[in-house]
């Protein structure tokens, strides 16, 4: 077994959904920003890509990218801007663009869990900004993960270490510097989303592609997220096998 400081991790096969470790897989956990990426699959859900959101009041809530009033911006900016950057403002503007605003925006994400049968996990929150009643398992995190790496546009966003948005007429820039530390760092590493709060202590969704074969590691409440997952990674390398399936 890898040296994890993590309470709680796992490492799932992409293909499979095998569970190849864990520790506490079921136990509550708070993820943090890692709600991002059920902020993005909402969102991807029920609005389209190129639909431009109006920015109303400004958001300064956390780490944000500093959208300002009367901008005009993309689904897809606010999006890229949510997984790369983790942009709290972005989040809110997601989510109140909703026909019947945040709530609404929060009911659907809640929706998208339970119906793939996540039964530990409530969002009161589309950023995942601390609440006693906003939490998760690091078992369902990887199945959030393996349902999000089935859009195109987020596996895509997530790769790269930076990138820049703009408003829909280039006038107004948002360089974006991914919060992912080991893209660049550990080549096997192709996203997904970092999350820490002092409740949460630190988290980190991780999709590796080891020899074109896909695992997601899941670590919570860890001293040190990166350096936990470069351990899981080291030792996949090293001890996972794979070989063809014959029935």
């Amino acid at each position: 077994m890898p040296s994890v400081l993590a309470n709680n991790y796992i490492l799932v096969d992409v293909a499979t959904n095998k569970i190849l470790f864990s520790k506490g897989a079921d136990q509550k956990i708070y993820p943090a920003s890692i709600t991002k990426l059920a902020t993005a699959l909402t969102a991807l859900n029920i609005y389209p890509l190129e639909e431009v959101i109006s920015i109303g009041a400004t958001y300064s809530e956390g780490k944000v990218m500093e959208l300002r009033t009367g901008e005009k911006i993309t689904i897809r900016s606010l999006v890229t801007s949510l997984l790369v950057y983790s942009a709290n403002d972005a989040g809110f503007n997601l989510a109140n663009h909703h026909r019947q605003g945040v709530p609404g925006f929060i009911k659907e994400m809640n929706g998208l869990v339970k119906q793939y049968n996540l039964r530990n996990t409530n969002f009161t929150n589309y950023d995942g900004i601390h609440s006693p009643s906003h939490y998760s398992t690091v078992y369902d995190l990887s199945q959030l993960g393996r349902l999000a790496i089935k859009n195109p546009v987020i596996t895509d966003v997530v790769k790269h270490k930076q990138l820049l948005v703009t408003d829909i007429f280039g006038t107004i820039n948002h360089p974006l510097v991914s919060t992912n530390e080991l893209l660049g760092v550990a080549p096997e590493i192709e996203g997904l989303k970092t999350g820490w709060t002092p409740e949460a202590g630190g988290c980190f969704i991780a999709l590796m592609n080891i020899n074109g074969r896909y695992l997601i590691s899941v670590v919570a409440q860890s001293p040190d997220r990166f350096a936990d997952t470069q351990s899981i990674l080291s030792w996949s390398k090293q001890h996972i096998l794979w070989l063809p399936y014959t029935p």
